[in-house]
Order: C-alpha cells, then sequence, then structure tokens
C-alpha cells in the first residue's frame, strides 16, 4: 500500500498532460476547419464539445456512489493489506453508472 501515493500523482499528471494535449490539438483543429470553410452541418456537428447533455448525471452518480463506497469502508472491517477496499469501492463505482443507464434509459422511453 506504499505505492499508491506515487501511482496517484504520477497517474494525475498522466491525466492532466493528456487532457492539455488533447484540448490544443482539439482547438487548433477546429480553428482550421473554420478558416479552410469546411463548414456543412455534419462538421459543426462533429465541432460540438458534447453531444450528450446526461454527462453531469453520470459523473455526478459515479461520483455519488464513489462517496458512498468510501464511506461504506469506515464501517467495514479489513486488514491492512486486503484488497477489500479496492472490490467495494470498484463495485459501488460500477453501481453508479449502472443506476445512471437505467435512469437515462427509462427516461428516454418516456421521450
Amino acid at each position: 500500500m506504499e505505492f499508491i501515493g506515487p501511482a496517484i500523482i504520477l497517474g494525475t499528471i498522466f491525466f492532466g498532460t493528456v487532457s492539455i494535449i488533447k484540448a490544443f490539438s482539439e482547438h487548433f483543429l477546429r480553428k482550421k476547419m473554420i478558416d479552410n470553410n469546411a463548414l456543412d452541418e455534419k462538421t459543426i456537428n462533429a465541432l460540438k464539445l458534447d453531444n450528450n447533455p446526461h454527462t453531469a448525471l453520470k459523473w455526478g452518480m459515479v461520483a455519488f456512489f464513489g462517496g458512498i463506497g468510501l464511506i461504506l469502508l469506515e464501517f467495514i472491517p479489513h486488514a491492512y493489506d486486503s484488497p477489500l477496499p479496492f472490490g467495494v469501492e470498484a463495485v459501488m463505482i460500477s453501481l453508479g453508472f449502472l443506476v445512471y443507464y437505467f435512469m437515462v434509459k427509462k427516461q428516454s422511453k418516456l421521450v
């Protein structure tokens, strides 16, 4: 368990670097497409940042259930080197994704 701190830091640096490079490359691609007048309806739809209106709901549900998993770990006794916390957290995050999926599926049936 002593390696988790450096692993989190390395993962954060990697994810941050990839996100910055992706944002710059998408910006320059969009700028180049606009400058070259390559704008038809299909291209305009491709330039939109997010076509899914439920993105905030998805990540809210995942964060909510992830938090519930961390709260549960306070009350479940486990050994220091046990894989139980990872399993509980993975199950709770997966449950968050499933709840999100069924909420969106139910809402799309209503519309």
